[in-house]
């Protein structure tokens, strides 16, 4: 037997089992397929798609969570999330994310249908003025909680009874009424409503809360409306429409509603709230208007959209008899934050253009008309009013806004805000007449959300943040955005004071603030109408001594520009230190402590950040809403019908 001097001498086992060595072909193939094979393996670990762990044959089928619209935000953009325990004081006690803001879940919206046929051939002058009617009407019902739809002929072509209406004989204006229903029974339940048929009341009207509930049991039609507005259910709708195109009388009706029998309709009473501008109601009421249809059609419907838009201004007027307040607390030292409040108060008490300005709505003829030698009563308060004749106007800054402009000083320190500022001032400011001097600020965040977001509420008010922009156009203060939630277009006013007050000269913002009733910020004379109003008017012992010289004002302008740049860090990272947007730094240890003190002011100001992290998302989630249906109605509808 042979012996071997070293083991590294021996013969190993694959010398003495020698295997074939795989060619190159073959080792490209296997290594691309093991390179296939990580790639998959990364592919899964890294992709939301379900494993098949989860893809088991046996496990029960669950439902997809709904997706957040606010999930896919910047960390510097508001957050939210929609839950029934939103009336919890902290939303990071549901969330637990400090920055994550439990809002109640959106109250849906019942959906108003109207028919247009925009493929009629028209005019374009009277296409254009029809399209503006159409916007007035989308505006006024998705101000009022609705879902305005517009249907045309391709949803009545796809109505199963649209065939036997083909084979019909019929008079013009019946073939459009039987159209219109048409339409309506192809989407099923909901209201139907002529384009001329506008909401004018309170929000919480006991008809207009009827008709918010969705559920409308048989189909009904209302007395003083003619033909304006209908209410049904899907199985309704269908048997009126059979009953209608199996009438003896077809050929000689001119409307759909001579054709039933009164058996198929419940009546209810002429409603108080709802206005309908039909051609016998101009003849009657508004002359001038009805003369110029006459003339030209498309000058009396333009005339007819600023009769209507005055009209729904006036009734917010009427509603709000008590006036407009404008929430301003610490004003010596804020003043410059509520200046957008107070231009807008003062766009809303400017009476609209009518062509007919002493004239009421036709559902309202013993209403209050406009007058601006009595406009409406403005006033602006310390604490928020629980009123239901009064509207209020609220402007919340972030804790670190407050605390700059209190201190009058942007070089904060952590130090200096918890030893020289008290806790949470804003809220505790803001609602010490309703809830007294001695509650704190996280018992007070509850009744604060309630007046914000409770369908209560939210019909009385708008809350603002300190640090909006108003030139972007999905801002709360553009004025596009703010005709939606009024629900009418606004008077003229100065849009570029507006969107940025730290422009405004010193003597503007002190004569707005001390008369804000009288003042007009496109009048050139702003110093003279405030001169005048002092004497007519009384706004409380603190606002006749509200003077700020120009060096206080441009230092409030210094702070408040510092005050945004600060809060446009990415604030929520991982690490507690955010991002700069667009704005070179010229030290990072300077940015590391200005974003230290914010956070710290945060803490400090619990309860006053999370009335401004609410407010914010309360905002930004009713400008997304609407932001999608207004993106969805786009496709069936042409542009002009938006005011684009």
């Amino acid at each position: 037997m042979p012996r071997y001097s070293s083991r590294a001498n021996r013969p190993g086992h694959y010398s003495a089992y020698p295997r074939e060595r795989p060619s190159p072909r073959k080792l490209w193939r296997y290594t691309g397929a093991a390179g296939c094979l990580i790639f998959i393996l990364l592919l899964i670990k890294s992709s939301p798609v379900p494993t098949t762990a989860n893809l088991h044959p046996f496990r029960p089928t669950a439902h997809r969570p709904p997706s957040n619209p606010s999930d896919t935000t910047k960390p510097s953009e508001p957050r939210w999330s929609n839950h029934w325990r939103w009336l919890n004081p902290f939303s990071g006690s549901i969330t637990d994310d400090e920055y994550r803001s439990v809002l109640p879940p959106p109250r849906e919206r019942p959906p108003i249908y109207t028919y247009y046929d925009q493929d009629a051939e028209k005019d374009q002058g009277i296409k254009a003025a029809e399209n503006r009617l159409l916007l007035i009407w989308r505006r006024a019902w998705w101000a009022h909680g609705f879902k305005p739809v517009v249907l045309g002929k391709a949803e009545a072509m796809n109505n199963p009874l649209y065939e036997r209406f083909q084979v019909r004989k019929m008079e013009h204006t019946l073939g459009a009424d039987m159209m219109r229903w048409l339409a309506w029974g192809q989407m099923g339940q909901g209201i139907l409503s002529n384009w001329l048929v506008l909401p004018m009341g309170p929000y919480h009207d006991h008809l207009l809360s009827f008709l918010r509930c969705g559920e409308y049991p048989k189909l009904t039609r209302y007395e003083g409306l003619h033909s304006g507005l209908f209410s049904s259910d899907k199985a309704s709708i269908e048997a009126a429409l059979e009953e209608a195109l199996d009438a003896p009388n077809l050929a000689k009706s001119t409307s759909l509603r001579d054709l039933l029998s009164s058996e198929t309709f419940a009546v209810n009473l002429k409603p108080s709230t709802i206005a309908f501008y039909h051609s016998t109601t101009l003849a009657d009421q508004y002359k001038a208007v009805s003369a110029s249809l006459t003339d030209s059609k498309a000058t009396g419907l333009l005339l007819l959209a600023d009769l209507i838009i005055s009209h729904l201004h006036l009734t917010f007027l009427n509603t709000f008899s008590s006036g407009i307040a404008i929430l301003t607390p610490h004003r010596s030292h804020t003043l410059l934050i509520h200046y957008p409040a107070i231009t807008l108060a003062n766009a809303l008490a400017t009476c609209s253009t009518s062509p007919i300005p002493t004239s009421c709505p036709p559902n309202n003829p013993s209403c209050a008309p406009c007058s601006s030698s009595q406009p409406l009563a403005l006033s602006t308060p310390q604490t928020y009013e629980n009123s239901s004749t009064l509207f209020t106007i609220g402007t919340v800054p972030h804790p670190y806004t407050l605390a700059s402009l209190l201190s009058k000083t942007a070089a904060l320190s952590i130090p200096h805000i918890r030893r020289n500022s008290a806790r949470d001032p804003w809220l505790v400011s803001t609602t010490s007449k309703t809830l007294g001097p001695t509650l704190g600020g996280p018992d007070r965040l509850v009744p604060f959300k309630e007046s914000v977001a409770s369908e209560a509420s939210a019909s009385r008010s708008l809350w603002l943040v300190a640090e909006e922009e108003g030139q972007d156009k999905r801002s709360a203060l553009s004025r596009k955005e703010l005709e939606w939630y009024f629900g009418f277009a606004l008077p003229a006013y100065n849009v570029s004071t507006l969107s940025d007050p730290t422009t405004l000269k010193t003597s503007t913002i002190t004569a707005a603030l001390a008369s804000p009733a009288l003042y007009r910020p496109t009048s050139s004379s702003s110093s003279s109408s405030a001169s005048s109003a002092s004497s007519s008017r009384e706004l409380g012992q603190e606002d006749s001594k509200t003077s700020l010289g120009d060096k206080e004002l441009e230092h409030q302008r210094t702070l408040l520009a510092h005050a945004k740049s600060v809060l446009e860090m990415d604030a929520g990272s991982n690490s507690g230190i955010g991002r700069w947007k667009g704005r070179r730094r010229t030290s990072k240890d300077d940015d590391v402590n200005e974003e230290r003190v914010r956070m710290a002011a945060e803490a400090w100001h619990l309860a006053d950040a999370e009335a401004w992290r609410f407010v914010r998302a309360w905002g930004a989630r009713g400008r997304e809403e609407r932001g999608q249906w207004e993106g969805g109605e786009k496709r069936f509808v042409g542009r002009g019908a938006w005011g684009d």
